[in-house]
């Protein structure tokens, strides 16, 4: 009975709101983020390192270079659409190495207040959620974003690095024991010059982790 009534609603959310495609904005039949046509022209990538100080660096895991469609996910934020952040996630677990990562948390690079405010989520904690749901693993949101920055995509490399510094602290009320020797997922959604990631790596290496290791949608070749 509950599959048959599930089945109803899922028929009556698709008359109401029909599935289309993210990028071209085309009707498809399931409801997946991209049509077949879109997701064909996705340019998948591999891994990088990030270095984070001169004895530390980061695997940096992502699916896609930042070109449409996966450009679409994450431009859509920009309209405060919170289903788009999700669907990133899910394609991130189905298309990335990081299922076959072994992990023990997900943290969420933080939004400053003022940003939350207006865009009214984090993208990247509705992408470590869903991630959560996947994989199981605890989201540990052990971050402060303690400064307002500027938008890292239209600066320069060192103006990047002036304009993250200082921006993120450790929450002062975690324990700190918790985290020491476990493997931490930093989530974002989108990788530049890899200044945000390695500022807040910064921050998370003083809970003395095992490793650090990061992922995203999409990031710049």
């Amino acid at each position: 009975m509950y599959k048959i009534l599930n089945l109803i609603k899922n028929q009556l959310f698709d008359l109401i709101s029909p599935p289309f495609c993210v990028n071209c904005k085309k009707f498809i039949s399931q409801r997946t983020p991209f049509c077949i046509d879109c997701l064909s022209q996705v340019k998948i990538v591999a891994s990088v390192k990030l270095r984070v100080t001169e004895n530390y660096a980061i695997n940096v895991f992502a699916v896609s270079d930042y070109q449409y469609p996966f450009k679409s996910l994450v431009l859509a934020k920009q309209s405060s659409n919170y289903l788009a952040s999700t669907q990133l996630a899910e394609l991130i677990w189905d298309m990335s190495n990081i299922k076959n990562i072994k992990f023990d948390y997900l943290t969420p690079i933080p939004l400053h207040w003022s940003r939350y405010i207006k865009r009214g989520y984090n993208q990247s904690e509705a992408m470590a959620l869903t991630l959560s749901g996947k994989s199981g693993k605890p989201v540990a949101d052990i971050l402060n974003r303690t400064k307002k920055t500027e938008y890292q995509f239209f600066l320069k490399q060192q103006q990047r690095l002036n304009n993250l510094k200082g921006a993120f602290e450790l929450k002062p009320d975690i324990d700190l024991n918790r985290y020491t020797g476990s493997h931490i997922m930093l989530v974002d959604d989108l990788l530049t010059s890899g200044a945000t990631l390695s500022t807040a790596a910064k921050e998370i290496i003083k809970l003395k982790p095992l490793a650090i290791s990061a992922v995203v949608g999409c990031r710049v070749t």
